[in-house]
């Protein structure tokens, strides 16, 4: 049976640094983008069968390809193929976990902020464009999806673009379809490529390819990678290379690259056990001093009664018992089990202790998964420092002062909240002397922008009357009820 393969050297993301030199003395040309594509192809084509073992087509899960142990001269040989989806599972668990509350992105409000943005307009002007960028492109979901991607390949494009409107657009790419050519990290590219293939409507495939530097998109088309060749070109108003890289981590690896044998084997056993189950091996039935006809022993297991002719009186049928260890197999699926979730640092769920723990216990249980979050966030985050250094760009273009370095990211972990724990925290830190905003955004997890709830408390603050207020209003209303009699006396 075919197991699954692991990534080799040569299929690690390859080092452009030559190609970039090339570039920046002569440019691009048609075979140089055919050189930058065939590097990048054994990259490409091991994270293209990742996507596919995660979408579970029937070629990259190696259980689903497995051929019977012994072939049958007769019948159809027992032969089940059971796919525990842990591949799955993983990068679910990571996305959910790290991408499943939105991250919050703001214009810091700060002395420093407006002085580097002009005044306080500007700075409510540059923090409603980077609200309507965010809410056009509903980043939640791009977030997701680039998250979502990189733990399946090891990394995803985020690609800008302009609409029919003219405004700044975002969408995310797989990696197998996504180069970026840079001598510091993918987040920071200095050119980069996009290529893909489809149909077109006679069913004759079609090779396309677009590259990007920090003025111009320049694309290609072909009957195959080998033979594209330009046919266009125009400016993409981002100051910078539109397309940058969102690694996973710095090795550009899958989350569960490292555990598919460990799951292959599960699949393995487990299917194995079913095997046995279907097959009757419990037990098998012992024929002694008869003979007995294939055609009698299929009408014996579909009926379950035995016919014997035996004038001798010799003749026995009986049942042979397989003593099966099931301890052992047992053992076994469950050691396979806890390495799968221990080496990919997921948690497992089904863990009794892991569901009657408290919620500080439920944090040291994270801290591996939380690490693994940790250094794709750092990505994401110096990803972010480059997307807001092309929105600035454009944002300047229309005569708005924005500044990207007083653009804010904030992360919030999908974990259950204990919310009386948080406010009694945010309470205690407030009679310490601890600023409010501080207190609140230290303790209370589940507020995304810190600015918004200060504005209502302080709206809340102004809604409500001063005692002052509604003494005065008490001894005002006597005095107007005498006017409006006499008034209407009048």
């Amino acid at each position: 049976m075919r197991t699954s393969r692991l990534r080799t050297e040569a299929e690690l993301y390859p080092d452009y640094s030559d190609a970039i030199d090339i570039i920046d003395e002569a440019g691009i040309n048609d075979e140089l983008l055919r050189k930058i594509i065939q590097r990048h192809k054994p990259n490409a084509l091991y994270n293209r069968s990742l996507y596919k073992r995660y979408e579970m087509l029937q070629f990259e899960v190696p259980i689903l390809n497995r051929e019977p142990r012994f072939k049958a001269e007769t019948g159809n040989p027992i032969n089940n193929k059971l796919a525990n989806d842990f591949f799955g599972e993983i990068v679910d668990f990571t996305t959910g976990y790290f991408a499943g509350k939105p991250v919050a992105y703001s214009y810091a409000n700060t002395r420093e902020s407006v002085e580097d943005t002009g005044d306080e307009e500007a700075v409510r002007a540059a923090g409603k464009a980077l609200s309507d960028f965010i809410t056009r492109n509903n980043m939640f979901d791009r977030d997701m999806e680039a998250a979502r991607l990189a733990a399946i390949c090891g990394y995803s494009g985020r690609l800008f673009y302009r609409d029919p409107d003219g405004f700044e657009r975002v969408m995310i790419l797989p990696a197998y379809e996504t180069i970026i050519l840079s001598k510091t990290d993918i987040t920071e590219p200095c050119y980069a490529v996009r290529y893909f293939y489809n149909q077109d409507l006679n069913g004759n495939i079609v090779w396309r390819a677009e590259f990007y530097d920090s003025t111009d998109i320049v694309y290609y088309k072909g009957d195959s990678a080998d033979s594209l060749s330009e046919y266009g070109r125009e400016p993409h108003f981002y100051g910078s290379c539109p397309l940058q890289g969102i690694p996973r981590n710095s090795e550009m690896t899958g989350d569960p690259e490292k555990v598919m044998t460990l799951i292959d084997a599960y699949d393995r056993c487990t299917s194995d056990c079913s095997n046995q189950i279907e097959g009757e091996v419990n037990s098998k039935t012992v024929y002694k001093n008869i003979k007995v006809n294939d055609e009698e022993i299929q009408k014996s297991n579909i009926t379950g009664a035995i016919k014997i002719m035996d004038p001798t009186g010799n003749a026995d049928v009986y049942k042979l018992q397989n003593n099966i260890n099931d301890s052992f197999t047992e053992h076994h699926l469950e050691r396979l089990k806890n390495n799968i979730y221990r080496f990919s640092k997921t948690p497992n769920l089904s863990d009794e202790t892991f569901g009657t723990a408290s919620g500080e216990s439920l944090k040291f249980k994270l801290t591996g998964h939380e690490t693994k979050c940790g250094m794709f966030q750092a990505k994401l985050m110096s990803a972010g420092v480059y997307m807001f250094k092309l929105l600035a760009f454009c944002f300047n273009a229309r005569k708005l002062a924005f500044d990207p370095l007083q653009c804010v990211m904030s992360f919030t972990r999908n974990f259950p909240v204990a919310l009386l724990t948080e406010a009694q925290t945010a309470q205690t830190l407030i009679s310490a002397g601890v600023p409010e905003e501080i207190a609140f955004t230290e303790a209370l997890s589940f507020v995304d922008d810190i600015d918004y709830l200060m504005q209502l408390k302080e709206r809340e603050r102004n809604d409500i009357p001063s005692l002052e207020d509604m003494v005065r209003e008490d001894f005002e209303e006597p005095e107007e009820a005498e006017e409006a009699e006499e008034e209407a006396e009048e």
